[in-house]
């Protein structure tokens, strides 16, 4: 039977596996590989910050999850694909190495957070990019007296070459992975601080290792400048963070600025299970270039899903949703089950909420891609999508079948 084994289990690897598994039932054998038993819902980590979810609330266990659709799990850590050889190196929970032969694999294990890279960062950094982050996070705050409040973006580390086989716009120059948690957590910061009745004893500061929210038109980083000048929110471009101190910030050329919390979605730089992999699968920042089919360039069994294929700009849930689904119809065709596969345009598709002021803003913004599509809606209506969609996604346990019908409702 064919064998297919899934890399990584959060947005991108679990939608390849579950609509995989639906498309081609008894055709092939699934297997995800995970470093973790657990995942999580992962949009909903900065709620786990200001202390109106906990982690457990977004945890989804794997190793019954997965079963239950017959799909099979493995716990371990990934670290290299041999793809001229047809197999993946891991390592299992005790240390021990393992290898796994496959005759289709789909990359989703995603990029590197490289906290490594800001020095200061285990002693005074802090984010929200995984549970534990949120969850240290959350005990920061809830201890915060008082004071300035830093929060912001390091910079991506996008390879360039080779590129990938798709128009050129689709795959713009970009100075952040993604800015969207940074404004949603500005957002919820006031509206946090508002409930404690501090806010006359704190002041924000948002960076950007660019211009601040470039994936989106003009006239909607204008409205953000614009909503920020209201709160007296401090907007900063082009600050690259290098270190961070127990008062302040610094960044490559030296500027610094005031801080007492600073909360930062790490630089993002390709995985090293993917630089360790056979050289000429990834490109030259460790992701790997695909066609529009998610299908690598140089191995034709080889899929990249979400932050791991080169073309994904930003580092998006929704475009890791989409390129898990594509991968998984055009995949389901080759093993002899005909099935229409969706096109990929990229759109940035994201909720930014603000549960303790009862709104949020949905984004829908195409114009980075050359589109004329731009939106950017602030509602109480957004704020009970955002709860809708985290309920479906735990419901389902992270099987996102009906998300291209959600993203724009």
């Amino acid at each position: 039977m064919t064998k297919v084994l899934v890399l990584g289990g959060r947005f991108g690897g679990l939608t390849a596996a579950y609509t995989l598994k639906r498309l081609v039932g008894s055709k092939a054998e699934i297997k995800l590989i995970n470093q973790s038993r657990f995942t999580y819902f992962r949009p909903g980590l900065p709620h786990v910050a200001i202390g109106v979810r906990s982690a457990d609330d977004l945890k989804i266990d794997l190793s019954q999850a997965l079963p239950e659709k017959g799909i099979e799990f493995q716990e371990g850590k990934v670290e290299k694909i041999d793809a001229k050889a047809n197999k993946v190196i891991y390592s299992k929970p005790d240390g021990s190495a393992s290898e796994e032969e496959y005759d289709y694999v789909m990359v989703g294990i995603g990029a590197y957070l490289a906290t490594d890279m800001m020095k200061g960062w285990d002693q005074y950094g802090y984010s929200v990019c995984e549970a534990d982050y949120a969850t240290k996070l959350r005990e920061k705050l809830e201890n915060f007296k008082g004071g300035t409040i830093a929060i912001g973006s390091g910079p991506f580390y996008q390879g360039s070459n080779p590129k990938p086989k798709v128009p050129e716009n689709f795959v713009p120059k970009a100075d952040s992975a993604c800015e969207g948690p940074v404004f949603e957590m500005s957002l919820m910061l006031h509206g946090y601080f508002m409930h404690k009745k501090m806010l006359d004893k704190v002041k924000l500061t948002v960076f950007s290792p660019g211009e601040y929210l470039s994936d989106l038109s003009p006239m909607s980083r204008k409205a953000v400048a614009s909503i920020y000048d209201q709160l007296g929110v401090k907007l900063v471009h082009n600050f690259r963070i290098k270190e961070i101190k127990e008062h302040e910030i610094v960044d490559e050329k030296g500027n610094k600025l005031e801080s007492d919390l600073t909360i930062v979605l790490p630089p993002y730089a390709g995985n090293p299970a993917l630089k360790n992999s056979t050289p000429d699968l990834i490109d030259d920042g460790g992701f790997i270039p695909t066609d529009l089919n998610m299908l690598s360039l140089k191995y034709d069994n080889v899929y990249a899903v979400g932050d791991s294929n080169s073309m994904t700009i930003p580092k998006l849930g929704y475009l890791a949703v989409k390129t898990g689904r594509i991968a998984a119809q055009h995949l389901a065709n080759r093993l002899g089950v005909p099935t229409k596969i969706d096109t990929y345009y990229p759109t940035i598709v994201c909720v930014a909420d603000n549960p303790y002021e009862g709104f949020a803003v949905s984004v829908q913004d195409d114009t980075w891609y050359g589109g004329n599509v731009s939106i950017a809606q602030p509602a109480a209506a957004n704020h009970l999508k955002k709860e809708l969609f985290t309920k479906y996604f735990m419901w389902t346990k992270g099987d996102m079948a009906l998300e291209k019908f959600l993203a724009s409702w």
